[in-house]
């Protein structure tokens, strides 16, 4: 199974004196009924100006919160040292914030047990703890906000004190919020108390107490704290917790708290010595060139300026190689410290040296430039092929912890088959003592050579350990690109990085080679813009095996590059990308486990590995970020290739086991079985901002208070399962990784014993018409929470005792579990009516491994109405489709969709029918619109005249052409309908304007060709719309004629004196109030009351113009007109619509119209064939569309 070697430190903080200690969940410690060792922070983003109100406010709140842990932990608790550390920024004389004594300097700022900083999005000022692991499990930190600080009266003090307290309890012991929260699913702010079956608040009966007592608590409850701890109250976590556990810190006998000691301290530069082993065994192959290159690269490249930097070698003595200096880029310092190796290590065994030594050389290193050595930093570099003895490990131990140094540890080079858990459990004790980091480099020689990776996996090792040292605000670099491109497969090795704002404008660019000779003439680097970066930017550095070139003001976007990959197959090339983090655009990543040290037992299921990822943007977190851990084997396979990585998807999804809480910027995940996959792994993490879908809160400085709930507050209490934001942003993009460590997995048996994680986000919702109940889940996996289960236990009790002890009703016919991460759900049948009734379930995988019980979930069961709405009597439900339980009181119909077996087949067969009745509909439909068309057109066709007085358009020419007039259509129709009748005409007038309409010049009636098949054969194009047009030229005709850009015949043409009745610009002696509306023989859909009708038929000899106004149309009607007409009206007979136009062959010309007089409209015209005017209602427009 799985065994952690390393412990990543997490929260701390490196101070001068010994009586000051580290912001370290182990170094906070009660002793004789004091709380020591307590540090508490400042932010950089507090502003100087406030510091004279944060620092009393501190002061004064800090004694009113030692007071009440004293009197609320009746008398077994208070504080007695606390170590307050101000910003690195701040002028801390004594008269700028009234400090009654100096300033300490401590080595670095890390975060601490209380972080004081600006106002959280959701939580604003209160107080509030990180709680990435579960109950009993000590939080990650606590965090308020500086306005809290800043009252000015005790009774803000006190209250903030309460606030404080209600915190810590679950900082220190691992206690949850014993309330309940608005419109939370899981953990709502009222429910049924079983001892009155009635609805009360979700808290303690004394809302007073920061936690419950024994007599207050009520394990049916929904709370997060009996989700979490079973049931259990808070009491009974407190005092199994370290500080109280057998009979630790009894009640003391002093009446008062304890008045806390206050120390303020600064953070000052890093103080880091190299401590270097030389024995033998660096001899072999190039292991000893390999570590003097990392030295070079990390003191001369990654060091951040103003740190003090010592090497120190050892053997079976230790000497110093060179002396604590600090270093700045503005000096040659950083070029000899690293060079100050030797250039060949000793001859000395390795089972000679003496880690003890170099330790203590380090210390007299750090006292002579300093009068302590407390905080520094000491990095080790030693071969993992032989142990230490134990005595000496001790002594290293004791003395790192006297004098409050830190130790890093790299095991370099690591032999696969000698690496022993002996040599690591003595490692990571000491590092585990020191809070520090365990790095392990393996072997992989080839002949007597070395491989690349060797060397760049040793750099990158002290870079994290420099990381792990410096505070967040100094300048270490962090790596944008890492890839590796193995020789003797492609001749160039080509890729892409992005720079983002959230890094700084400078970019430095490595290209490492085991020999430069592996590197050919093409060395390309390409701006995001395109541009190349020239080869004066390139700059070798054959100490460290490197070429590099520094962008001072990289631009952001994608940069790629292209490298001649000239290295043999057993080498290659590897190219690096590193910038330092914005200033302003802060971006941070950070991982660890559960584990404080070596899993001894770790085949057991009780000791399972959680990799947990906070992905923080300054101090707000980062929510919906794609992160992923990588597990990479170290040494190489069978065929002498590196092993493929395992990459582990970190979710923050708050389902409560693994991730505790939604929306906290944490992101968790077992790690899965590795049953017979020994070795050493190495623990990293990427996270980038999912491809733009990363969001980050921002605060609602309109709603939240500085002054945050307390009793009386009207602010909401947050947050239950998930943290809620009420405006978020999305975040440009940006890429992070960090290094943990190495695990180091020892497989002691070949069978599963990992069981499926809890289920903690059971929920209930009931029908009460129905008595339906919904139990909704979470899906855990068939290893914690990877794969799925076999299937579930499900049980229901109406007492939640025996439920949670798995001895109520069993529930059957529970659904199949599907892959762990996805909601499942059942409606069960609950036949048990004004009661509670309480259900739990719990998971079980193939091999028989049971997973913990759930929380439990409860539900009030009303009685069902009593009335039924009158319907139909349905027929008895089958007994046969009921799943009954083994109790009488449940049972389960058998559902699909939510739907039981006859709802179903009855929605189904009303869906079919409805489907069947709309195809009918649709195809009566369709079949008569096409009949309706065809016919239509059919009649037009027939209708058409051919003549070359129509034009065929589309709709949407129409509306152009419509939309082009210029004038109103309206007001000529209003002119239009002014006048009384249309004039007489003179026999000469109208013989005149008959043959300018008709005659043969003006273009030809109708191809000769055409003129003896039917109309509806002629190759015409489709036309759903009919525009009118005057006489039409033939393009072949000589004669001149203004036809061609006649406009449409719905339009008017405009005179200065009004609009023209008749459309075309035309040569005559009449005025247009002497010619009549022209309207050549075409149907027309528009409304024939609203129109001026006239009818010309050609299809007789004996041709006539009739004129009707407002009348409607019939069909084979006769026109009554006035008796002097008689000569001239006639019954007008239908044109031939549906023969084709042969006799129109035999027609010259047609005959000339007699003269009508002047008369009065009369309706009741003929109009089977009429083509219609233009002359509309005001109202309309004036247009003719067939």
């Amino acid at each position: 199974m799985i065994f952690v070697t390393m412990e990543r430190l997490l929260l701390s903080v490196c101070l001068v004196h010994a009586t000051v200690v580290l912001g370290y969940q182990g170094d906070l410690r009660l002793v004789d009924n004091g709380y020591e060792g307590l540090v508490v922070s400042f932010s950089d983003h507090l502003p100087q100006q406030h510091c004279n109100q944060l620092i009393h406010g501190l002061k004064n709140v800090l004694s009113a919160f030692s007071a009440d842990l004293y009197k609320s932990t009746q008398a077994r608790a208070s504080l007695r040292e606390v170590t307050v550390v101000l910003p690195h920024t701040w002028q801390t004389d004594t008269l700028t914030c009234s400090l009654t004594s100096p300033i300490n300097i401590t080595a670095v700022d890390t975060p601490a047990h209380i972080r004081v900083s600006s106002n959280h999005p959701v939580f604003a000022a209160r107080p509030w703890v990180q709680q990435s692991q579960g109950c009993g499990k000590p939080g990650d930190y606590i965090q308020l906000g500086g306005n809290l600080l800043r009252g000015t009266t005790n009774e803000s003090y006190h209250q903030a004190a309460q606030q404080l307290l209600r915190e810590w309890a679950k900082f220190r012991w691992g206690v949850f919020d014993e309330h309940g929260y608005e419109n939370d699913p899981l953990f709502p702010a009222t429910f049924y108390d079983p001892s009155s079956n009635e609805l009360r608040p979700t808290s303690c009966l004394d809302i007073d107490r920061p936690f419950c007592s024994p007599d207050d608590h009520v394990p049916e409850a929904p709370t997060k704290h009996n989700a979490q701890c079973g049931g259990r109250a808070a009491w009974d976590i407190i005092f199994q917790s370290q500080d109280f556990s057998d009979d630790r810190n009894l009640s003391s006998n002093k009446t008062d708290a304890i008045i806390p000691n206050i120390q303020f301290v600064q953070a000052g530069p890093p103080r880091i010595v190299l401590v270097v082993e030389d024995t033998a065994v660096m001899n072999i192959q190039r292991r000893w060139e390999f570590v003097r290159k990392a030295v070079r690269r990390t003191v001369v490249y990654d060091m951040p300026d103003g740190a003090y930097v010592g090497v120190v070698v050892f053997n079976s003595v230790a000497r110093t190689a060179t002396a604590i200096a600090k270093i700045d880029s503005h000096s040659d310092i950083r070029q000899r410290i690293g060079s100050s190796l030797p250039r060949n290590p000793s001859q000395v065994p390795e089972s000679q040296k003496c880690l003890l030594c170099g330790l203590q050389e380090a210390l007299r290193a750090l006292d002579s430039q300093y009068s302590e050595a407390t905080g520094a930093t000491v990095i080790f570099v030693t071969a993992g092929t032989s142990s230490t003895s134990q005595r000496e490990l001790d002594d290293i131990t004791h003395l790192a912890t006297v004098r409050q140094i830190r130790i890093e540890a790299i095991v370099y080079p690591v032999l696969e088959h000698i690496y022993s858990t002996s040599v690591n459990k003595g490692l990571e004790s000491l590092v585990f003592a020191t809070r520090g980091s365990v790095f392990t480099i393996m072997d992989e020689g080839v002949g007597n050579d070395s491989k690349l990776s060797m060397m760049v996996a040793l750099m990158d090792s002290f870079l994290a350990a420099v990381r792990h040292s410096t505070s967040s605000s100094s300048k270490v670099p962090l790596l944008v690109h890492n890839k590796e491109y193995p020789g003797g497969i492609s001749p160039m090795a080509k890729g892409a990085f992005k720079i983002d704002d959230s890094f700084d404008s400078d970019l430095r660019f490595f290209i490492y080679y085991a020999d430069l000779g592996h590197v050919g003439n093409t060395v390309d680097l390409i701006t995001p813009s395109g541009k190349k970066v020239t080869s004066a930017s390139m700059q070798e550095d054959g100490d460290a095996n490197v070429i590099y070139i520094n962008v001072p003001d990289a631009e952001r976007g994608e940069w790629t590059y292209q490298i001649e990959n000239r290295a043999d197959s057993h080498q290659g090339l590897i190219i690096q990308a590193t910038s330092s983090e914005s200033t302003t655009r802060q971006i941070s990543l950070k991982l660890w486990t559960n584990t404080n040290s070596m899993v001894t037992g770790g085949h057991e299921p009780s000791i399972p590995i959680i990799i947990y990822a906070e992905v923080m943007g300054g101090e707000i977190p980062i929510l919906n970020a794609r992160v992923v851990a990588k597990l990479r084997r170290l040494g190489t396979n069978a065929t002498g290739t590196n092993y493929k990585p395992i990459y582990i998807n970190l979710y923050d999804n708050g389902f409560g086991d693994p991730d505790i809480t939604g929306g906290d910027g944490i992101y968790t995940r077992y790690i899965p079985q590795m049953t017979g996959l020994s070795g050493q792994y190495q623990l990293s993490v990427s996270g980038d901002n999912k491809n733009g879908l990363a969001k980050k809160p921002i605060s609602n400085v309109v709603t939240r208070n500085s002054r945050m709930f307390y009793k009386g507050n009207e602010e909401k209490m947050c947050c239950g399962s998930m943290i809620s934001y009420e405006h978020t942003i999305s975040l440009k993009n940006f890429q992070r990784s960090e290094t943990y460590g190495v695990l180091s997995v020892v497989s002691q048996t070949l069978r599963d014993t990992m069981p499926p994680n809890r289920i903690l986000d059971l929920k209930t919702i009931v029908n009460p018409l129905t008595s339906l109940v919904t139990l909704q889940w979470t899906a855990p996996g068939n290893d914690y929470d990877w794969g799925k289960a076999q299937h579930y236990d499900a049980y229901f009790a109406e007492s939640w005792a025996q439920v949670k002890a798995l001895e109520g009703e069993i529930i059957s016919g529970m659904p199949i579990p599907v892959t762990a991460g996805i909601e499942q759900s059942v409606e069960i049948l609950v036949n048990k009516y004004d009661q509670i009734v309480y259900f739990a379930i719990r998971a079980i995988d193939a091999s028989g491994n049971k997973g913990g019980v759930s929380n439990v979930a409860a539900v009030w069961m009303p009685q069902p109405p009593t009335t039924t709405p009158h319907t139909t009597t349905p027929n008895p439900r089958p007994t046969s489709l009921l799943i009954e339980s083994i109790s009488s009181g449940i049972t389960q119909p058998v559902r699909v969709a939510g739907l039981e077996i006859e709802e179903l087949a009855l929605v189904i067969g009303a869906g079919a029918g409805f489907l069947l009745i709309i195809a009918i509909l649709t195809t009566f439909c369709l079949i008569n619109t096409v009949c309706r068309r065809h016919y239509q057109q059919k009649k037009d066709t027939k209708g058409v005249e051919g003549n070359r007085n129509i034009m065929i358009k589309t709709s949407s020419s129409l509306k152009m052409e419509q939309d082009k007039t210029s004038d109103s259509i309206e007001s000529a129709v209003k002119i239009l309908d002014n006048r009384p009748t249309l004039p007489s005409w003179s026999a000469s007038k109208l013989l005149q304007e008959h043959e300018r309409r008709f005659s043969t010049t003006s273009g030809p009636l109708m191809d000769a060709q055409l003129a003896g098949f039917p109309y509806q054969n002629m190759p015409q194009e489709p036309y759903p719309d009919v525009t009118l047009t005057g006489t039409s030229s033939d393009p072949t005709s000589e004669t001149n004629s203004v036809a061609q850009s006649d406009p449409p015949a719905y339009q008017h043409s405009y005179t200065p004196d009004s609009y023209s009745i008749y459309p075309y610009a035309y040569q005559t002696n009449n005025t247009h109030e002497d010619v009549p509306p022209y309207t050549p023989q075409f149907p027309s859909s528009q409304n024939s009351q609203a129109s001026t009708v006239y009818t010309h038929d050609m299809g007789s000899q004996s041709s006539a113009i009739h004129y009707s106004h407002d009348s409607p149309v019939y069909s084979n009607s006769v026109a009554s007109y006035p008796p002097d007409m008689s000569g001239f009206v006639q019954i007008v007979q239908p044109p031939p619509l549906y023969t084709g136009y042969n006799d129109i062959t035999h027609q010259q010309q047609a005959h000339h119209p007699k003269m009508p007089q002047s008369i009065a409209p009369k309706p009741n015209v003929n109009m089977r064939s009429a083509i219609l005017t233009t002359v509309l209602d005001p109202k309309r427009r004036n247009v003719t569309q067939v």
